[in-house]
């Protein structure tokens, strides 16, 4: 299984800005967020992302699969192709597998982009590159070991101002 991150950074790589609220991103980062989500029908994101997004920008609400990463034992999921779990990335990975996915995209946040690579299991990585500086906000990853080497595979200009880089992992 291919795992892709798809991820809006600001200019100086910050994920979110100190409000937390995604009124900086371009409708093109949306249009690309839901499109490789209706593609791969499978979604992973950190509780956080949903909170912001659900319910009404869920990527996926009639079919595909919508893994959320939480702690809290008591969350019910507002749509049913949502799946609230505890658990860690290689048996989510295998759960998507076994449900027959062959592609899943981490669209959000920090902790669970930061858990996938730890273990090892991120394939591809979309950064949209938004034209604007944060002072303050949430950095892409938080306590990653080693170092990733990444291969460029496209550049594509979305609109004026924002572009996307398309970036294969390289596996040592």
């Amino acid at each position: 299984m291919k795992i892709s991150v798809y991820i809006a950074t600001s200019a100086n790589g910050l994920i979110s800005n100190s409000r937390n609220v995604p009124d900086w991103l371009s409708p093109e980062y949306g249009q690309g967020m839901y499109a490789i989500s209706q593609k791969f029908k499978a979604v992973i994101m950190g509780k956080t992302t949903y909170n912001i997004i659900a319910p009404d920008h869920l990527p996926l609400k009639e079919e595909g699969t919508t893994i959320v990463l939480t702690t809290n034992d008591t969350a019910k999921p507002d749509n049913p192709t949502v799946k609230f779990t505890k658990e860690g990335p290689v048996k989510i990975k295998k759960m998507l597998e076994r449900e027959g996915y062959a592609d899943a995209v981490i669209i959000g946040g920090t902790m669970t982009i930061s858990q996938f690579i730890n273990a090892g299991l991120v394939d591809e990585i979309y950064f949209i590159v938004e034209p604007v500086l944060f002072d303050g906000g949430l950095p892409l990853l938080k306590n990653v070991t080693g170092e990733l080497k990444l291969n460029l595979l496209q550049v594509s200009k979305l609109n004026g101002n924002t572009v996307q880089l398309h970036y294969q992992v390289e596996n040592d």
